[in-house]
Order: structure tokens, then sequence, then C-alpha cells
């Protein structure tokens, strides 16, 4: 069987959890078929990661002249490749990531007219579905994202042969618009343990140099992480505002790429003894060694499937304060983190203040919580399940 696995984001977000999830899995998947990836990129070319050929193609944009003057947000649902052209030389399809979606309808169109079945996981459906409240939209923008968004996912979602949804959230949702249980099926992302291994006392020194975090932590001020694009959705206002209502003493390491906001405002309007630091774009062994260095995460998401970023700061054995949306509570219990409800500053402070009142049981919380992930969340056996579907669809 020769899959294709296509992964549908701009290139200015590729390094976004949905296409490290998309490439874990491919990766996976070398044991058990022949998979190549095809993702949109700033340039073509063919490279090889791992087991894996990676097909970029280069994308294109009709809004490509406002480069100068305008974010390149605004343009994310404009970005163009010619992926649909390589769906003829495989037996099935697999679609990964929802924006731009009229890019991802474009492939699935591609694979209906050469009668090749195709596949979607669910990455970004819950924020793409529930897009008007993460995102707080206008009557314009709402209805240029029906056209945009939820017409073309619509149409992917109807002609899938299977949709493999990232947490029971997923199918519940999808089940609740009318799709049939029979094409539903419960596939979550994994985590590689090894990748989150507790650093060495160096590679904890340069990190704490460049960013200027003491090498010996306080006991009585704790430190939490953050990390996720400065959008709206990932509730990174919701956070700045729940410590900065708190007077408990704290450590905020905001991670991920900044925007066009007043970071240097928020990191003012502090009190003694309470720090937020704002890192930019982090490498990878930089999330690494900070979800080690901190006590706890931090994740007041407004909209969210199944955060791959969730399950990597339970590999570190980090206890989970985040918001009760999409797939995250399967992901986090009782054992190993709390959940609020979304757009709650005042609930997420509280939760905050509460849980580390204890720092005993905030360490117990992080044990478990990689317990969790080690029996729960493999990548292994969600690419023999993932497997498993592409042979009932192949054999149709």
């Amino acid at each position: 069987m020769k899959v294709l696995a296509t992964i549908v984001i701009p290139p200015h977000l590729g390094d976004s959890g949905a296409v490290n999830a998309a490439m874990q899995i491919s990766q996976s998947l070398t044991q058990h078929c022949e998979i190549d990836v095809a993702l949109m990129s700033d340039r073509n070319q063919v490279i090889t990661q791992g087991n894996l050929r990676v097909i970029h193609r280069r994308a294109t944009n009709i809004l490509s002249f406002t480069h100068p003057f305008l974010p390149n947000k605004y343009r994310t649902l404009f970005y163009r490749s010619d992926m649909d052209r390589l769906v003829a030389n495989y037996d099935l399809v697999h679609i990964h990531n929802p924006i731009p979606a009229v890019e991802m309808r474009k492939i699935a169109k591609a694979c209906v007219a050469k009668r090749i079945p195709y596949v979607v996981t669910t990455h970004g459906f819950v924020e793409m579905i529930g897009m008007n409240k993460a995102y707080r939209l206008g009557l314009f923008t709402a209805f240029a994202g029906r056209l945009l968004i939820t017409k073309p996912m619509e149409y992917v979602i109807r002609h899938a042969s299977k949709i493999c949804c990232l947490a029971p959230q997923d199918r519940d949702l999808l089940r609740s618009r009318g799709e049939p249980e029979d094409k539903l099926v419960v596939i979550p992302n994994g985590v590689d343990l090894d990748s989150f291994a507790t650093p060495s006392p160096q590679e904890v020194s340069i990190v704490c140099e460049k960013f200027g975090l003491p090498l010996q932590k306080s006991d009585r001020v704790p430190v939490c992480f953050f990390l996720a694009n400065h959008t709206r959705n990932k509730g990174l206002d919701v956070l700045i505002e729940a410590f900065h209502q708190t007077e408990q003493p704290f450590c905020l390491i905001v991670g991920g790429k900044k925007r066009d906001y007043n970071y240097s405002e928020y990191s003012r309007k502090v009190k003694k003894q309470q720090r937020i630091l704002f890192t930019d774009k982090l490498s990878n062994d930089e999330i690494r060694i900070l979800h080690h260095y901190s006590d706890l995460f931090v994740f007041p998401t407004r909209a969210d499937t199944l955060p791959l970023v969730v399950l990597e700061a339970m590999a570190s054995s980090k206890p989970i304060l985040s918001t009760k949306v999409g797939g995250i509570p399967f992901q986090v219990d009782s054992s190993c983190g709390v959940l609020v409800e979304p757009d709650d500053p005042t609930a997420l402070r509280r939760a905050f203040e509460e849980l580390v009142r204890d720092r005993s049981k905030l360490q117990a919380m992080g044990r478990a919580a990689r317990e969790k992930v080690s029996k729960q969340f493999d990548w292994a056996t969600s690419a023999a399940q993932t497997m498993d579907v592409y042979r009932q669809v192949v054999s149709y």
C-alpha cells in the first residue's frame, strides 16, 4: 500500500503541534506501509527525514503583495499549493490539518475525481467548528469564515472514507453533526518519552543564562510555563490577566513566537517577586529543558482538539492547569492536573494559587502525568490503529 500524508498548513505555521503530530504518526507508519509526506513550504524540494520521504511544495498566495504592510495572519486562508496533483500516484491519501481549508478541499476533490480514498484526522476541527467563539469573529469575518473554512471542511468530512478522531470528544462532536458512527474511529496522538528526558545540569545552565533565569529556583516562587502560538484561541490574554490578578509570587515563562503585542507592558504590570518572561520562538531542546525547569504547565486555551503540547508537558512530569475544551479532558484527569472553564481568568488564578500551595502534591501530580501518557498515548499504538483504518478503507 502506498500512502500520501498531506499536511495542509501555511509555511509560516510549520512549527505547529499539528505538523509535529502529523510527522510523528507518519514516521511511525513507515513500519507498516510505504508512506510519503507532502506539505506546503516556501520552496519545492524533496528531503529525507528519518524513514520518511518529505515532499515540500511551494505555497503561493494571491495576497502576497500585502506582505510589506499586512500581518501574515490575514493571508493564512489564501495559501495554495499543487499538492492535489500528487494524489494520483498513491493508493490512499491521509489529510492532516484543516487550514487553509480551501486547499484541504482541493486535495479531497482531487481524490474524489481520481477515485482514490482518503481519510482525515481531526487536527484543528474543534477550533474551526467553534471558531466564532474562539476568535470572537464579527459579522463580516464570520461570513468569510463560513465561506472559506466551514463549507470546505464540510465537503472534506462528507467525502472522507474514515475520520480519525483524536479524542472521544471529537467523535461525539462529529456524530452530533450527523456523521455515521462507523465512519469515526478514535486514534489519539502519542508522545515520545525519550524526547523529553531529564536535561543535564549543563543544559539547564545554558538555558537559564540565555533567558536570565536563576539556576537555583526559590521554593517560594513557582515557575509556570506556557507554550503556544500567541493567537486568541490559545488564551494568552486570559493567562496574562489571571497572573496579573494574583498576589502569589511567580515566574511565568511564555514560549512561542512573538506577535504584534505590547509585551513590555504585560511584563511591567507585575508585583514584587513576580516575573513574566516572553522567550520568543524556542528550539525543541529549549522547550524540553523549560518543561523540566518549570513546576506547572499552564494552558488556558479557548479551543483545541488534542494539543500535543499538553502531552509533551505530561511526558516531562509536569502537572497541567488547562481548560475544559476539546479533548483536553481526555488527556488530563484529576490525578495529574486541574481543568477550569475557558475564558475565565479568575478561575484560572484561583486554580493556580491552590495548586502551588502544596508543592509535594504538585510533584505527585507530575509523576502521575508521565505515567498516564506512558500508558495511553503511544505513537506505535496509534500507528498500528491507523494502519488498521488504512486496510479497511483500501479494501472497500
